[in-house]
């Protein structure tokens, strides 16, 4: 555990680093220390405060500031969740001891390192300094568990945020090169981990914090060799990968070192979870394996020099090619009984195209990719044909009464960035994915996360459909990846 967490650039955690950041005004929990209920896994094995529900005790969690009064008419109160949540919840914030709100946070399906923010104007302002702020859960059954002192990094705990005049590609990378951008080991700190690796290749002067970023992000979850961590529920694991989607990671660890303890047990789960057509899956075939299979595969397949391992990852993605494609559709997730769901969602046009894309550059020289980039081509072009006249695509890519949708549309954009540095695209897929880079600044928060993301997908599709959108710091890795591509390819300044 760490008692002090260090800033991005190696110093201890001011309120504000410099001119021009964002600044932060930490609270610290007057009461609710404590550990969290049953057999989870707490990142960081950091302290958290449980924001009660008010019906059940009455009781609300109360906030204070240090003496230090920034100046400014408006901010953001932001927390961070500290554990999965299953639930729709609603978080009511009040001055402390008074009784009319500040406001309300909707808290739905919340992951680990999920971070919730309430803007105030400046009369809610003023009341949260001169007070403090409490909290209670006033929609929901249970409590929702948060971080709460300096056990856990300053960008995750409660605190005010002060825009400061740093542009948004800036904030964006500032936050990724720190230990605040860390995300649930899998697919979520996978796109963080891909981000670190293509800021350090793309922009010299941040290439020593993004490396360092990643070593600090891998020590969460790595130490002495031993991987631990908790899954998408808390539950803790150790030496083990619970599924597909945990094995995006490997491809940072492949890079460096491909045989690393951990990259060997990836190789022994994907022959594992090998089904009789040669694609790894869990119970259902999705297109995450795309980005979370193929991907890693190849990487360790290259670092390798292996052709066994090279054609595995090739059949990862003609596998899903055959089952998740479908005239002019892509689906995420075929069931073992040949139906297919989410038709057309945003995520997985930019996991099919990511994974593709990165998996084909990874294995040129060692198998045939000229199929692959030609599957890559056709997924493309639907893609620019679907983008929306704002530049993002909806959250399904056919269906704009759906809306705008983050996440999605940095994966995509992303994917389309790296088939053109490739040479695998035309100059107008360039266009969309820089025109897209241009729409999803505009949605970078003062903490440099990225705005505008339809929630993990533990809801199901009515939560996808329903316009509910969150901040997502695996987005905002995406939206890393898609920077450092476009910087290194000069289709925009660093």
């Amino acid at each position: 555990m760490h008692d002090a967490w260090p800033n991005a650039d190696g110093t201890a955690e001011p309120e504000g680093r410099r001119a021009g950041t964002a600044a932060r005004l930490l609270a610290h929990p007057a009461d609710g220390d404590g550990p969290v209920p049953g057999d989870v896994l707490v990142p960081f094995g950091a302290r958290v405060a449980a924001v009660p529900v008010s019906s059940a005790t009455g009781r609300r969690l109360r906030l204070t500031w240090p003496a230090a009064r920034p100046a400014g008419t408006a901010a953001t109160f932001g927390l961070t969740v500290a554990r999965d949540d299953r639930e729709e919840k609603r978080v009511t914030v009040w001055p402390a001891g008074g009784t009319a709100q500040l406001g309300c946070l909707d808290v739905r399906y919340a992951d680990p390192h999920q971070r919730v923010v309430l803007p105030l104007d400046a009369a809610g302002l003023a009341a949260a300094l001169t007070h403090g702020v409490e909290l209670a859960v006033t929609r929901g059954s249970s409590p929702l568990w948060i971080f709460a002192d300096d056990s856990a990094p300053a960008g995750h705990r409660p605190a005010l945020v002060f825009a400061g005049a740093d542009p948004p590609l800036r904030r964006l990378l500032d936050r990724l090169c720190s230990i605040d951008s860390v995300q649930p080991f899998g697919w979520m700190e996978g796109c963080v981990l891909d981000a670190h690796a293509e800021i350090a290749e793309s922009v010299p002067a941040l290439r020593a914090r993004a490396l360092r970023a990643r070593e600090d992000h891998l020590r969460c979850y790595l130490r002495d060799g031993v991987l631990r961590y908790g899954d998408p529920r808390g539950r803790r694991i150790t030496d083990r990968y619970y599924g597909i989607e945990a094995t995006l990671p490997v491809a940072a660890l492949a890079r460096d070192d491909p045989r690393h303890r951990a990259v060997r047990m990836a190789e022994e789960f994907w022959a594992a979870a090998t089904d009789g057509d040669g694609c790894v899956r869990d119970t259902d075939t999705t297109a995450e394996g795309c980005y979370t299979v193929a991907y890693p595969m190849a990487v360790a397949a290259s670092g390798l020099a292996s052709a066994d391992l090279a054609a595995r990852a090739r059949r990862q993605l003609l596998t899903r090619r055959d089952r998740l494609r479908d005239r002019g559709a892509v689906f995420l997730r075929q069931r073992p009984d040949g139906t297919r769901s989410y038709r057309n969602w945003a995520r997985a046009f930019g996991w099919y195209l990511l994974g593709v894309a990165r998996t084909a550059r990874c294995l040129t020289g060692l198998v045939a990719v000229d199929d692959l980039w030609a599957e890559f081509r056709a997924v493309a072009e639907l893609a620019v044909r679907a983008q929306r006249g704002d530049g993002l695509w909806s959250c399904y890519l056919d269906r704009p009464d759906t809306g705008p949708e983050a996440a999605g549309s940095a994966g995509i954009a992303a994917g389309l960035a790296i088939g053109a540095e490739a040479g695998q695209l035309a100059g107008p897929a360039r266009a969309s994915a820089t025109r897209a880079f241009d729409a999803l600044l505009a949605l970078v928060t003062p903490e440099g996360l990225l705005a505008g993301c339809s929630q993990s997908n533990k809801g199901g599709e009515a939560l996808q459909e329903s316009g509910y959108r969150v901040l997502s710091g695996m987005a905002a890795g995406l939206l890393g990846q898609l920077a450092a591509t476009l910087i290194r390819s000069a289709s925009i300044r660093g």
